[in-house]
């Protein structure tokens, strides 16, 4: 049998795995599977398994008669221990991101007496294969953070999302970083898309909450740009 200790089993990582995959798993752990055991039950008797090799996953969410986990029960973790950032494009000038830093990670950069603050890296490119951006920002965000609108500039071609801790001594690291993603041409409105400008919106982008959204990004963030 494999050391269990060169395992983590928890709910979200059992939860990717197809039911053939769990039933290998449970036969590498000695555990007897029927057939046609629904797979929540195959779940659970995994978790079993790692609690008892002093693991420590999550509670396994009750499940109804007939296996099924009542929507009440589905609420998903605060963080699922891993560090990632993911960008989704919500209209052409702004972009979502939201991240997560490890247990591991988060612990090292905010006891380290050398480390000065954390912010998200955005950079524009020109082409996708390129290395160099041709520009970029910092964005200042709190370890607390998980998530962030971010405004894009218009007539950019592509863009990226560093996490990116800076240290006192000058260095820096890049915690993770997201795929680059094209941007969709904009609309000529958005290059005058400026604090104080009286704009009007084509209805279509009104509908989509951006005049909105433009409005509340410079009463509450702040962020700056280059004219």
């Amino acid at each position: 049998m494999e050391n269990m200790d060169n395992k983590i089993l928890t709910l979200a990582h059992l939860e990717t795995l197809s039911s053939a995959d769990l039933i290998a798993l449970a036969d590498d752990y000695g555990i007897d599977i029927p057939d046609n055991l629904n797979r929540r039950f195959i779940i659970g008797e995994l978790l079993e398994v790692a609690q008892e090799f002093n693991q420590t996953p999550p509670p396994v969410p009750e499940m109804n008669e007939d296996g099924e986990i009542p929507e009440a029960n589905l609420e998903l973790p605060s963080s699922f221990n891993e560090t990632e950032i993911s960008v989704i494009l919500r209209n052409p000038a702004w972009a979502f991101v939201y991240w997560d830093i490890n247990a591991e990670g988060l612990k090292k950069i905010s006891e380290s007496n050398r480390f000065r603050n954390l912010v998200l890296r955005i950079s524009y490119f020109e082409n996708e294969e390129d290395t160099a951006p041709l520009e970029y920002y910092d964005l200042q965000i709190s370890l607390r953070d998980r998530e962030q609108y971010i405004l894009l500039e218009a007539g950019k071609k592509f863009f990226r999302v560093d996490l990116v801790a800076f240290f006192s001594d000058g260095t820096s690291d890049s915690l993770k970083t997201s795929v680059k993603m094209e941007l969709p041409k904009t609309p000529a409105i958005f290059s005058k898309a400026f604090p104080g400008q009286n704009l009007e919106f084509p209805k279509l982008l009104e509908l989509s909450g951006l005049k909105k959204l433009l409005k509340s990004h410079y009463e509450k963030y702040r962020q700056s740009f280059v004219e």
